[in-house]
Protein backbone atom coordinates (compact mmCIF):
# COMPACT_ATOMS: atom_id res chain seq x y z
CA UNK A 1 0.00 0.00 0.00
CA UNK A 2 2.80 2.07 0.78
CA UNK A 3 4.13 1.83 -3.30
CA UNK A 4 0.59 2.43 -4.39
CA UNK A 5 0.60 6.19 -2.39
CA UNK A 6 4.18 7.15 -3.59
CA UNK A 7 2.77 6.27 -7.45
CA UNK A 8 -0.46 8.19 -6.63
CA UNK A 9 1.78 11.21 -4.99
CA UNK A 10 3.81 11.19 -8.06
CA UNK A 11 1.11 11.11 -10.28
CA UNK A 12 -0.59 14.10 -8.31
CA UNK A 13 2.50 16.41 -8.94
CA UNK A 14 2.54 15.40 -12.45
CA UNK A 15 -0.99 16.20 -13.19
CA UNK A 16 -0.69 19.49 -10.86
CA UNK A 17 2.64 20.85 -12.87
CA UNK A 18 1.19 19.72 -16.17
CA UNK A 19 -2.75 21.72 -15.67
CA UNK A 20 0.08 25.02 -14.09
CA UNK A 21 2.04 24.95 -17.19
CA UNK A 22 -1.76 25.30 -19.58
CA UNK A 23 -2.90 27.62 -16.75
CA UNK A 24 0.41 29.75 -16.94
CA UNK A 25 -0.46 29.91 -20.71
CA UNK A 26 -4.13 31.16 -20.50
CA UNK A 27 -2.76 33.37 -18.07
CA UNK A 28 -0.22 34.98 -20.35
CA UNK A 29 -2.01 35.34 -23.58
CA UNK A 30 -5.13 37.16 -21.01
CA UNK A 31 -2.56 39.87 -19.62
CA UNK A 32 -1.48 40.48 -23.43
CA UNK A 33 -5.30 40.79 -24.47
CA UNK A 34 -6.00 42.99 -21.17
CA UNK A 35 -2.59 45.12 -22.32
CA UNK A 36 -3.85 45.52 -26.59
CA UNK A 37 -7.70 46.37 -25.07
CA UNK A 38 -6.14 49.10 -22.52
CA UNK A 39 -4.21 50.49 -25.39
CA UNK A 40 -7.49 50.47 -27.96
CA UNK A 41 -8.85 52.54 -24.64
CA UNK A 42 -10.67 49.81 -23.00
CA UNK A 43 -10.34 48.94 -19.28
CA UNK A 44 -9.67 45.66 -18.47
CA UNK A 45 -12.08 44.02 -15.84
CA UNK A 46 -10.22 42.90 -12.51
CA UNK A 47 -13.26 40.55 -11.63
CA UNK A 48 -12.74 38.69 -14.64
CA UNK A 49 -8.96 38.65 -14.20
CA UNK A 50 -9.71 37.17 -10.11
CA UNK A 51 -12.52 35.01 -11.88
CA UNK A 52 -9.73 33.51 -13.85
CA UNK A 53 -7.12 33.07 -11.47
CA UNK A 54 -9.46 31.67 -9.29
CA UNK A 55 -10.56 29.35 -11.89
CA UNK A 56 -6.86 28.12 -12.76
CA UNK A 57 -6.19 27.57 -9.36
CA UNK A 58 -9.11 25.30 -8.75
CA UNK A 59 -8.37 23.07 -11.95
CA UNK A 60 -4.75 22.95 -10.02
CA UNK A 61 -5.85 21.73 -7.59
CA UNK A 62 -8.87 19.33 -8.80
CA UNK A 63 -5.71 17.79 -11.14
CA UNK A 64 -3.64 16.89 -7.99
CA UNK A 65 -6.25 15.27 -5.86
CA UNK A 66 -7.73 13.15 -8.86
CA UNK A 67 -4.93 10.68 -8.84
CA UNK A 68 -5.00 10.29 -5.16
CA UNK A 69 -9.05 9.66 -4.86
CA UNK A 70 -8.40 7.09 -7.86
CA UNK A 71 -6.56 5.48 -5.48
CA UNK A 72 -8.52 5.78 -2.47
CA UNK A 73 -11.85 4.49 -4.28
CA UNK A 74 -9.93 1.61 -5.83
CA UNK A 75 -8.64 0.55 -2.66
CA UNK A 76 -11.88 1.20 -0.90
CA UNK A 77 -13.16 -1.22 -3.19
CA UNK A 78 -10.85 -3.67 -3.20
CA UNK A 79 -11.07 -3.75 0.53
CA UNK A 80 -14.70 -4.05 0.61
CA UNK A 81 -14.79 -7.43 -1.15
CA UNK A 82 -12.47 -9.26 1.31
CA UNK A 83 -13.95 -11.15 3.68
CA UNK A 84 -14.01 -10.11 7.18
CA UNK A 85 -13.45 -12.93 10.16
Amino acid sequence: MVAEKNVAFSESWVAMAKQAALANQALAGSIFKSFLSAASGKRPSAAASAFQLQRATLNILGKGVAPVHRKAVANAKRLGRTKLR
